[in-house]
């Protein structure tokens, strides 16, 4: 019995080492909060996001300042960019020059409640977080409606969700949720990590809490601590094999290793 317990851990030791994550720093700079580096799509185009406006390259610009502060941009979808509006509960979609193709008031939609924040899903169709009844729900930016029957209650304060056309996945204070794109929770388990933050990395996600990043194997659902230097984490950001982690005031640029 003993000889099978080693062996199985010895077996998990060697699997864990061989898919585990690793991180080599490429440089550190000084960074402005205010004008954040957040995707280089596959033209080498870079994005930027300040307060008030969105870059892409040296040419195309995105602005409104009506609207207040840029609260969140997903590129999930190059073609179609969401640019969320949280003070006026406004959602802007831009093509790929960022030109506003259509704009959503959620304010004159009287089916939802307080939506707090948005992710990509699939088609024409975008993740809401309601915080009138703790929902997540799938929404239709063309035709302006909930897609019935797609919805999941959360527990917990809502912290971020992140979402490919597959799965979305949420994080509370109490849990960390894995769902499928008909709103069904196919993985749960408790945030005993305090993780606060969620960004996606080829088909898995890395979680981060203030001083710890986490790779999260999708298929395996296993959660990996990522070794890296003593930082506080401001933010983070995963641009194809690049981790981005803003410490203060300095941005830390990784190469990311897989074994």
């Amino acid at each position: 019995m003993r000889v099978k317990l080693l062996f199985v851990f010895i077996f998990l030791q060697s699997f864990l080492a061989y898919n585990q994550i690793k991180i080599k720093k490429i440089e550190t700079i000084r960074h402005d909060d205010n004008f954040k580096l957040i995707k280089i799509d596959n033209l080498g185009n870079e994005y930027y996001l300040s307060d008030y406006h969105l870059l892409k390259g040296k040419d195309l610009l995105f602005s409104d300042s009506s609207m207040g502060l840029i609260s969140k941009v997903d590129l999930y979808n190059p073609l179609k960019i969401k640019v969320w509006f949280l003070d006026f509960k406004s959602l802007a979609i831009l093509d790929n020059f960022l030109n506003e193709i259509t704009r959503i008031n959620f304010n004159e939609i009287p089916s939802l409640g307080e939506i707090y924040d948005i992710s990509s899903a699939n088609d024409n169709n975008i993740w809401v977080f309601d915080e009138t009844d703790m929902k997540i729900k799938k929404f239709d930016f063309f035709k302006r409606l909930i897609i019935k029957r797609i919805e999941t209650k959360i527990e917990g304060e809502f912290l971020d969700f992140k979402s490919n056309y597959n799965y979305l996945w949420v994080i509370t204070d109490l849990f960390f949720y894995k769902i499928n794109y008909n709103g069904s929770i196919i993985y749960k388990s408790e945030n005993n990590n305090n993780f606060n933050k969620i960004r996606i990395f080829k088909n898995d996600i890395i979680l981060a809490n203030n001083n710890q990043l986490t790779h999260f194997k999708n298929d395996d659902e296993l959660f990996i601590n990522i070794e890296h230097e003593k930082l506080f984490i401001k933010d983070f950001s995963v641009i194809d094999e690049t981790l981005y982690i803003y410490d203060k005031d300095h941005l830390n640029k990784y190469l990311i290793l897989t074994y």
